[in-house]
Formats: structure tokens, C-alpha cells, sequence
């Protein structure tokens, strides 16, 4: 099958030794792709900042199509998009593309098995089984801002049939220095400095994680997989001028093309470890947010929701960040005094929510509580009033008993006065009643002064719970693309 698809095109150009200088010309009058070889006008039409000089690496026996012959078009692996594709242009009206084979056909109907210019070009620098690379490389003004950035999209016909199946064309990204090799055993490709896709996320064929191609995302184009929309991001010197160096080849042959769409290079001004490409883990190892500077966590007026503010810490890009959260309360509630020991914590679940949030960005999550966490969360705050409520039984209560054992302690005297007029018999009697009065007013008193105390004790622990937050609200978050988790803890005002 892999015979059968090189001869898409029938012929195969070899590059000849000397340039060619060819302008920009359109394939057609309604050309998506405007394939040449003119170095500097493919740096100008991606980027978004000052270019001081561009040059291509590989002199490519580009083509120029012939009006008079409309059946074909301009044959060079290089060209400038001038009307909307695959989501490109992303910054003004123009946009680069680079294949390692035809740029005119980036914008043919994806109508076959296969499309693909076989140059017959051999990729000595970069290794054996290589083949058909290009490598432009863009000079830059000086920077105006501590990071250099460009968006691009990688697209290949070898998708999805030779997936892990030895044609792992590949497209990389180099600051000032350029150095490319493949390892023919593994075909795992060492470019030191990569940043097109982050550490340990090649933009290939066989690439994973967020850089993976899917068929929608080459909707449009010839290609049968794109990825994402990707951004790519290198740190910068501010004021210092810089080279890009843009790489793309075949491997393991040279039949089907893979093509890179390049735009908006750009010098950006981003905060403390924000100027970063895609990784495997986008988020490295985070949730992939953090709650808003200067918000917390509150409750609805109905206590039926908890909301926290969240923004992104990714740069702005084409991944968003989905985090699902769970939450429960806890205050020092259901006090019950006890000698030298502190009230229990009681804690209840509240409930969950989920939110995504695009990349660097921000947004709300939600969560819904249950009927169960309202309740107690309706208790927290009318903890201190039950309290209060409770000192001023016990002091009623006391202020009775009191009341009480003074009554019978005066019945108590008198019928010992009584006594002592009285025959001894009768005189005996009275004075046994007498005591056990006496004895039960003892008990009274004493539960009197035990009531007044524990009285005194809920007084002071509703004044203190009332001078205290309402509580605690635990937030789980879990970042369910990479299993990471973090807990949020908000106080919550009373």
C-alpha cells in the first residue's frame, strides 16, 4: 500500500545544487496557499513583529504554475496562505506554510488516500531515513517583551494509517541555535532547545498527549490529521535579538507530505514561568488553577451553592483546564463543655461541582450543596444564639432550684422549732422530716451552682463562637486529566 500511495504525484523533483529564486505567485486565482521559496516573504507573512532577515536552508527546485496549463499548480515544499485555512491565519491576513513536500496542495480537497511530493532529498545533517527537510530560519528585532511566541498547527497525510509505523515526520522549534538527529533504531528525535511542543512532547506523527492529531482538526486542508491549534513559547532577554529556526522533514521515506502552518510570531510579555510550550502534562504535575488574587470562597444568600472564583495558570493557548471539586464544612459546633477538653469538629459533606476554565483565563466553580451540608451550615450560624439560648435555661433553671431549697430550708427550721414543743415521740418525727428536707435543699443548691456554672460557660462560648468565623469550607480539587489533586480552605465569615 505504502508503493501504491508514492505515486500520488508521478514524478519525483530532485533539488538542484544551485538556488532558485522564485517569487510568491498564486497557484490560482482562488489559491489558499501561495507556494515560493522567497525567504523573506515567508517570514513576513507569520509574523507579528519586526523581521530583520530570513533564509531557507534547503534550495528546493521550486515550480511556478503555468496559467496556461490550469490542470496543475506551483510545485515547492514552502508558501504563504492568503485565505482562511484549518483555522489559519491567526494574526493579519497571512500565514506560513511549511510541508515537506508541496505547500500548493495543503489546500486541495482531502479527496484521496494520500497526497504527497517526493523530493528524493536526503537529510544527511539530521540522520539516516530521513529525507525532504526544510529549515527556515527567521531573524527577529529586538524584544520587546520577555517571551517569544507563534502559533501553528502540525498536519500530515501519513495520519491515521502509518501512526507508529516508522514515518514519524516530525516539526521543530529552535531559538538561535539549530541542531536536528534521529535515532534510525527508535526514530526518537534530539533537538536540544525544542520548544514546539514543551519538554517530552514532540510535534510528530506519532506524537500523544496534547499535540495527538485528529482527523476535525485537518478539516478543510488535504491532510487526514492536525493537531490542536497549538502555541509555542521560549523565553527571551528583553531587548535582545533573536533567530527562529523552523524545522520539518519526512522519516523512514519521502512519499506522503506533513505540512506546518505558522502565524503571529511575536514577542509577549508573561508572567514568572507562564512563557511555556505544551508538555505531556500540560498543567506539570498541577490542578492547572489557582483561586482569583484578592477572592474567596463565599456562600449563595440561600446557602444552596459555594462558588470559587478560579483562573488558569497556563498561558493563553488551546487547552483548557477542567477541574471537578468537592466540598465540606466544619466549625466548632454542637459544644458540649467538657473538663479540659476542647469541643469536638464536626464536619459534613457539602456537595460537588465541575468547571472549565480556557487556558489563561479564569471562570467560577460551582458547587451544589446538599440539603444535608445546608443544615449545618444553617446551624454554624445559629450556633451562638442556641448557646446563648441554653445559658439562659440553665440560669432559669437554677435561679428555681435555688428558689426551691430555700423553701425548704425554711420549712426545714420550722419544724424544728416545732419539735421542740412537742412530746419526744412526736418530736423525733418531725426532726427526720426536717432532715431530709434539709438534705434535699443541699442537692438543690448544689445543682443550683453546677447549672449557674455551666451557664456562665455556654454564655462565654457563644460570645466567643460569635466573635469567630462561621467556619471552615474544604475544597478537593481534582484535575481529572492528570489525577492531580489540592485542597482549598476558605474561612468563612459569620
Amino acid at each position: 500500500m505504502r508503493a501504491a500511495l508514492s505515486n500520488r504525484r508521478s514524478r519525483v523533483a530532485v533539488a538542484g545544487a544551485g538556488a532558485v529564486a522564485l517569487a510568491l505567485v498564486a497557484s490560482s486565482a482562488q489559491a489558499v496557499v501561495q507556494a515560493g521559496d522567497d525567504a523573506a516573504s515567508l517570514a513576513a507573512a507569520m509574523s507579528a513583529t519586526t523581521v530583520t532577515g530570513a533564509a531557507l536552508t534547503v534550495d528546493y527546485e521550486c515550480e511556478a504554475d503555468d496559467p496556461a496549463t490550469p490542470e496543475d499548480e506551483s510545485l515547492c515544499p514552502t508558501g504563504v496562505g492568503t485565505t482562511p485555512l484549518a483555522g489559519f491565519p491567526t494574526h493579519g491576513p497571512t500565514y506560513t506554510v511549511i510541508t515537506s513536500g508541496d505547500a500548493a496542495l495543503a489546500d486541495d480537497p482531502n479527496d484521496d488516500e494520500g497526497s504527497g511530493w517526493d523530493w528524493g532529498v536526503e537529510a544527511t545533517p539530521i540522520g539516516p531515513e530521513v529525507y525532504d527537510w526544510q529549515v527556515l530560519r527567521v531573524d527577529l528585532g529586538a524584544a520587546t517583551g520577555n517571551c517569544l511566541a507563534f502559533d501553528f498547527k502540525f498536519m500530515s497525510e501519513e495520519y491515521p494509517e502509518f501512526v507508529d509505523m516508522g514515518f514519524n515526520d516530525a516539526f521543530i522549534a529552535q531559538l538561535n541555535t539549530w541542531g536536528v538527529t534521529v535515532d534510525p533504531a527508535t526514530q526518537t528525535v534530539n533537538a536540544p532547545g525544542n520548544f514546539a511542543a514543551g519538554a517530552g512532547d514532540v510535534i510528530s506523527v506519532d506524537g500523544a498527549g496534547p499535540s495527538a492529531m485528529t482527523a476535525a482538526q485537518a478539516a478543510g486542508s488535504t491532510y487526514d490529521g492536525s493537531t490542536l491549534p497549538l502555541v509555542a513559547r521560549a523565553p527571551v532577554a528583553p531587548g535582545s535579538t533573536n533567530s527562529l529556526y523552523l524545522t520539518i522533514f519526512d522519516q523512514g521515506d519521502g512519499i506522503l507530505d506533513s505540512a506546518a502552518l505558522v502565524d503571529n510570531v511575536r514577542y509577549e510579555t508573561l508572567a514568572a514561568g507562564q512563557c511555556k510550550s505544551l508538555a505531556v502534562d500540560p498543567f506539570e504535575g498541577t490542578t492547572g488553577v489557582v483561586v482569583a488574587p484578592g477572592t474567596t470562597g463565599s456562600f449563595s444568600p440561600t446557602l444552596s451553592t459555594f462558588t470559587v472564583p478560579l483562573v488558569s495558570n497556563l498561558p493563553t493557548g488551546p487547552i483548557p483546564t477542567t477541574v471537578n471539586g468537592a466540598a465540606s464544612f466544619y466549625s466548632w459546633g454542637d459544644v458540649v463543655p467538657r473538663r479540659n477538653a476542647r469541643a469536638a469538629r464536626v464536619t459534613t459533606p457539602l456537595g460537588t461541582g465541575s468547571v472549565t476554565i480556557p487556558a489563561g483565563g479564569s471562570g467560577n466553580l460551582v458547587i451544589t450543596n446538599t440539603p444535608t451540608g445546608i443544615a449545618a451550615v444553617q446551624a454554624a450560624k445559629a450556633q451562638p444564639a442556641a448557646l446563648l439560648a441554653q445559658a439562659q435555661e440553665a440560669t432559669q433553671q437554677a435561679k428555681k432550684n435555688t428558689k426551691k431549697a430555700k423553701k425548704l430550708t425554711k420549712k426545714a427550721k420550722k419544724l424544728k422549732k416545732q419539735a421542740a414543743t412537742v412530746p419526744p415521740a412526736q418530736a423525733a418525727k418531725l426532726l427526720k422530716q426536717a432532715k431530709k428536707l434539709q438534705k434535699k435543699a443541699k442537692k438543690l443548691k448544689k445543682k443550683a451552682k453546677k447549672l449557674t456554672r455551666q451557664a456562665a460557660t455556654l454564655t462565654a462560648t457563644s460570645k466567643t463562637l460569635a466573635a469567630q468565623p462561621l467556619g471552615t469550607v474544604v475544597v478537593t480539587l481534582t484535575n481529572p486529566a492528570n489525577g492531580k489533586s489540592e485542597l482549598l480552605r476558605f474561612q468563612i465569615p459569620r
